[in-house]
């Protein structure tokens, strides 16, 4: 697959502008935005020139979260979202590493978001180290909306940014915020109108310092993360007793027919 077909990859004055590129389905996550994702992050990691990444998106969407019919209407490809590949070092599993997978990289990595910030969508957001959010996109932990917890490596990523009962009000609830209550939640690092030009004015203020000295700030800071990996496990567990269950089958059933959930 040509890494252009979901994912844009332009490296340009030791910045890499990376872009979700299916802005005709809001940019929702499917497989091959997937293996994207594990590409340019491949990419990025073995490229020494790189000091800072910026993440965003084509059209008014971020991303709306997982291509729920596409990807769930295939069992195999959900067990691959669990698979894990231990010779590359990974964290998490194949859907948690596109996550934490920023976290890894040695460079800071910083998030621009417009419009819809769903789901997958943000939790990829929290795997970046900044987030510059425009004041009326929408964010929203939408994964119990289809009866699942969110499993893409929020327990570490988001527990660092914000405060447990504000993530678990979001997971619990599915609850749509603004980008300025995202702000006041601590979800976001600052707001503006135009993120993604706030984004590459941060990514070279970044870049122009010593690349060794940010680095080590990064790793400094990010050193709980070494001890992620029980967190990852845990997410991946608890997914596999809800996936395919009649109670979450009929969240899908429910959320898709646009009438309300009967549960057992």
């Amino acid at each position: 697959m040509n890494i252009q077909d979901r994912i844009e990859l332009e490296i340009d004055q030791h910045i890499a502008i990376v872009r979700f590129n299916r802005p005709e389905k809001m940019n929702a996550l499917d497989m091959p935005t997937f293996a994207a994702l594990h590409d340019v992050q491949e990419q990025i990691a073995g490229n020494s020139d790189i000091r800072a990444v910026v993440l965003t998106a084509a059209g008014e969407h971020f991303c709306a979260g997982l291509d729920v019919q596409g990807v769930m209407a295939d069992p195999s490809a959900v067990e691959k979202l669990l698979s894990k590949d231990e010779e590359k070092g990974w964290l998490g599993n194949y859907v948690q590493q596109v996550v934490v997978g920023w976290q890894q990289l040695e460079v800071p990595v910083i998030a621009a978001l417009n419009g819809y910030v769903f789901g997958g969508g943000f939790q990829i957001a929290l795997g970046a180290d900044f987030r510059i959010t425009h004041p009326q996109s929408q964010l929203s932990v939408m994964e119990i909306r289809w009866g699942i917890i969110p499993d893409m490596g929020i327990s570490v990523v988001g527990a660092s940014i914000a405060a447990k009962d504000q993530l678990k009000l979001l997971a619990m609830t599915g609850k749509r915020i603004s980008g300025e209550e995202a702000q006041q939640m601590g979800l976001s690092t600052q707001l503006a109108v135009h993120p993604e030009s706030a984004a590459i004015e941060l990514a070279r203020t970044i870049a122009s310092n010593n690349p060794d000295a940010v680095r080590g700030v990064k790793s400094l800071f990010n050193a709980e993360h070494s001890a992620a990996t029980d967190s990852l496990a845990q997410e991946e567990a608890l997914q596999r007793t809800l996936l395919f269950s009649p109670n979450q089958i009929e969240a899908v059933q429910a959320n898709l027919q646009k009438r309300a959930p009967e549960f057992k």
